[in-house]
């Protein structure tokens, strides 16, 4: 087949949503087809024919919008057998809808009514809902593609489309990298050198977003807890100077370990014995299905996708509120060894049947099934 993959930013840099589509982009290619990428920025990469977006560069929405347009000139030139986007654009086959959407962000971003009110008319958000609507009202795609069945809900609560133009497809982990074996290899030289003591427990916190994954929640819950046991280990690129003050006015200096962005990620999972993630809004947080690959027990929100997978007391828990006494209280409940052993267990024997070869054959599948309606 020949695909065309839309992603404004091509690269392993960023977040979940350019991650999967470098992920993608390789997979297509071992089996056999021709692969088009359609985006402002790139990295190279071997065998992928790129295309450039150009956009505009005035501010985020004219970005957006400039960059939808200019698209589906450049489409219009070719013939693709999919046309699968990870961005709202004005037509594709597929739309994968990586981020959640506009009117469910901004309810879980803004929770004041009034500041939500002023939000939904800024040219952001009204450029957002001009291109959902495009794409779920006015035949933008053939189908819509999802990573988790909440994702599948918010579009039918809001946009009311047919539920039969929604696919739920599961995200995949690379097992190869991701396993709790790791534990032996990594555990005792990283947690060495982070001056972290083995008995003591390791929370590990994994975001470019630290306000929208809550990070304050984390510190508020570890204040609460008055232990020391805990550390707390922040690996991401955002802005840690807020954090940071917090947490040396409340006492928590010596407990919160802030390591900026990591290459090797899954040192961190091995060394680590819970992975907390309370996220506002997730399509679906890949890193707690990686997390879970290596045998870490979870710490989530019920509006992250990826809770589906968790059931409480089994591969971890699930918070049903920014309440940072909950979150301290399950903290306190997985004190025990015993219990994040037997949780992380579990939580890498479900994630095991989510694999990379599994997400991509159901994918081919839907790919297959659009060929077909197309062609008839």
């Amino acid at each position: 087949m020949k695909i065309a993959l839309v992603c404004r930013h091509f690269t392993l840099k960023k977040g979940g949503l350019e991650k999967y589509t470098v992920f993608l982009s390789r997979a297509l290619l071992s089996k056999g087809h021709e692969v088009h990428v359609f985006s402002n920025t790139f990295m190279e990469e071997p065998n992928v024919v790129f295309h450039h977006i150009p956009v505009i560069r005035l501010s985020l929405p004219v970005k957006n919008l400039s960059f939808a347009y200019l698209l589906e000139k450049r489409l219009q030139k070719e013939t693709f057998d999919i046309i699968h986007s990870m961005e709202r654009t004005f037509y594709q086959d597929i739309f994968r809808v990586s981020d959640g959407i506009n009117p469910v962000q901004i309810q879980q971003r803004y929770p004041n009514p009034t500041i939500r009110r002023i939000k939904a008319i800024g040219p952001r958000r009204l450029v957002l809902t001009y291109l959902e609507k495009k794409i779920f009202l006015k035949n933008g795609c053939r189908v819509v593609m999802t990573n988790s069945k909440l994702i599948r809900q918010n579009i039918l609560d809001h946009y009311k489309i047919n539920p039969d133009k929604i696919d739920v497809i599961y995200n995949g982990v690379d097992t190869d990298r991701f396993f709790p074996g790791l534990r032996k290899s990594f555990r005792d030289p990283v947690r060495a050198s982070l001056n972290i003591m083995p008995e003591e427990i390791a929370l590990l916190f994994i975001s470019n977003d630290f306000k929208l994954k809550q990070l304050f929640l984390i510190l508020r819950a570890v204040a609460i807890l008055k232990d020391v046991s805990f550390k707390l280990i922040v690996i991401g690129s955002d802005n840690p100077a807020p954090y940071q003050r917090w947490a040396e006015t409340h006492g928590l200096k010596n407990q919160v370990l802030f390591l900026g962005p990591q290459k090797k990620i899954e040192k961190y999972y091995a060394a680590s014995d819970i992975f907390v993630l309370p996220t506002l809004y997730d399509a679906f947080a890949n890193v707690c299905l990686e997390a879970m690959a290596g045998g870490l027990p979870v710490l989530t929100t019920n509006t992250n996708g990826a809770a589906e997978l968790i059931c409480d007391g089994m591969q971890g828990y699930v918070l049903k509120t920014s309440d940072a006494h909950e979150l301290a209280n399950r903290l306190a409940q997985m004190r025990p060894v015993s219990e994040r052993y037997r949780m992380g267990m579990k939580a890498a024997q479900t994630a095991s049947a989510f694999t990379l070869d599994k997400h991509l054959s159901e994918l081919l599948s839907l790919y297959d099934r659009i060929r077909f309606k197309k062609l008839s």
